[in-house]
Order: structure tokens, then sequence, then C-alpha cells
């Protein structure tokens, strides 16, 4: 395991969290939150 296998995982790591975060400001904005709000809290989807 080289030092580019860290690399690696850490832009993957950073692309998901924006990717989501992207995703959940997306969600509010046409309303599905509350269809997750429904299954229990914001958080409750994880």
């Amino acid at each position: 395991m080289g030092w580019w296998v860290w690399l690696v995982v850490v832009v993957v790591a950073v692309a998901a969290l924006s990717g989501l975060v992207l995703w959940l400001q997306a969600s509010r904005r046409s309303g599905t939150v509350i269809a997750v709000r429904r299954g229990g809290g914001r958080w409750g989807a994880r």
C-alpha cells in the first residue's frame, strides 16, 4: 500500500461528501426532505 492509496481514498471521500451535500441541498429545494423527515428525522435515513 503506497501513499497514493491514501490519496485516492481521500479524493473519493471528499467527492462523496460534496456529492451528498449537493444532493441534500437539491432535495431540500424540491421538497423530498418531507419524505425523509417522515422516516424519522433528517438523519434517520442513515
